[in-house]
């Protein structure tokens, strides 16, 4: 009988079985496989994963979002420190300027005779030499300063007068937006002569006591600089310094009278000069020693230098 040959059959596959020698092994190399791929996805140290697409321009909108946020803020910070520190300046600014004043109701009634640095401010508000010592030519300009201020020309200085001394001075500045015009008052004119001083306050009159002698003038009280007026027109018959360094200008008019100024600071005409009425012949001062910014006017009628009068009528009927 013949017989049919057959081939040998392959032996049956055994399932892969976790236990088993070789799916240990597969299982092995399998968690080592993706422990690899995990460790080659970390960033090494220093580096940042680029995002891509989308995603990458978003997180670059975010960046550069967050760094101007940031710098706005320093900016803002700085700006806030600026202003605060130009606040603080200005302060500082305005407490160094700031000036506090004591009232007028607080100083000290000032008489003839009494010294102290009170007196001193006194007198350095009146332009009178700044001695300390309330004397007599302390109390001709106290006197003439409160005739020209509408307060009783007692001598003595209380409240009232302090007040009005004390009182902060206001001057007009032009600017671009306003036009000051300034006023001057015209010197009145009586039968051809004006005021010597227009605007100048009265102050020792005729017959004041002097050392040896009596005052044989009258005191025009003004500020510094202010304008000496030739009374009526005539001829300059004297012009310079006296012994006591007091600039002085005699005048002759044409009435005849002569007339007396001194303790100028400047003299602006020479002897022998022609003047006009009115003109400007020298500027208010306190030349001689004198300790106070005035005029010395005398009024010699009838033209001799021995023969002065009192100008007080003169002179009240002119300024």
């Amino acid at each position: 009988m013949t017989g049919t040959s057959s081939s040998p059959q392959p032996p049956p596959r055994q399932p892969l079985s976790l236990s088993s020698p070789l799916g240990s092994a597969v299982l092995a190399v399998g968690v080592v496989a993706v422990a690899l791929g995990a460790l080659a996805a970390v960033p090494r140290a220093g580096e940042v994963a680029e995002p891509s697409g989308v995603s990458a321009a978003a997180a670059e909108r975010e960046v550069v979002t967050a760094d101007v946020s940031v710098d706005d803020l320093q900016l803002s910070a700085a700006r806030s420190r600026i202003v605060v520190a130009a606040g603080s300046r200005a302060k500082s600014a305005a407490a160094a300027t700031r000036t506090v004043s004591a009232p007028a109701s607080s100083r000290p009634v000032l008489r003839p005779g009494v010294q102290g640095p009170a007196v001193t401010t006194l007198q350095k508000r009146l332009g009178v030499k700044p001695t300390g010592f309330y004397g007599p030519m302390t109390l001709g300009a106290v006197v003439a300063y409160q005739k020209a201020h509408g307060l009783p020309a007692q001598g003595y200085v209380g409240p009232a007068t302090w007040r009005t001394l004390l009182a902060p001075k206001v001057t007009a500045k032009a600017t671009a937006s306003r036009t000051v015009t300034v006023v001057r008052r015209a010197a009145p004119v009586t039968a051809g002569r004006v005021c010597p001083a227009p605007g100048a306050a009265f102050g020792e009159g005729w017959g004041a006591p002097r050392s040896g002698h009596s005052h044989h003038g009258m005191d025009l009280v003004a500020r510094r600089g202010a304008p000496i007026l030739a009374i009526e027109a005539g001829v300059v018959v004297r012009e310079g310094r006296q012994s006591n360094g007091a600039l002085r200008i005699v005048l002759q008019g044409r009435s005849g009278s002569k007339f007396f100024y001194g303790h100028m600071s400047r003299d602006l005409v020479r002897a022998g000069s022609r003047v006009a009425r009115g003109q400007v012949i020298g500027l208010m001062g306190d030349t001689g020693s004198t300790g106070q910014v005035h005029l010395h006017f005398e009024y010699w009628k009838s033209g001799g230098e021995s023969a002065a009068v009192n100008p007080a009528p003169l002179l009240h009927s002119l300024c």
